[in-house]
């Protein structure tokens, strides 16, 4: 996510938060669901994916942040 403007890249951020919050409900959901262990599986390994995509984009926008505290 390269975005030039600061106010542009916070919003893109937020979406891409959401987005990610949206994911994570519907594999909770199919996790609820699930009618096997496989299935139960299947959604576990997804909400997983889920997280650690959103570790690292949470992560890359603290180094993001403290880019610019120092760059002053």
């Amino acid at each position: 996510m390269q975005i030039k403007n600061g106010g542009d890249w916070i919003m893109a951020f937020n979406e891409e938060l959401d987005l990610l919050l949206k994911g994570l409900t519907e594999e909770a959901k199919n996790f609820k669901e699930a009618e096997n262990p496989e299935e139960e599986k299947e959604a576990l390994k997804d909400m997983l994916d889920i997280f650690m995509r959103g570790t690292q984009s949470v992560r890359e926008h603290i180094d993001r942040y403290n880019e610019r505290r120092w760059n002053r």
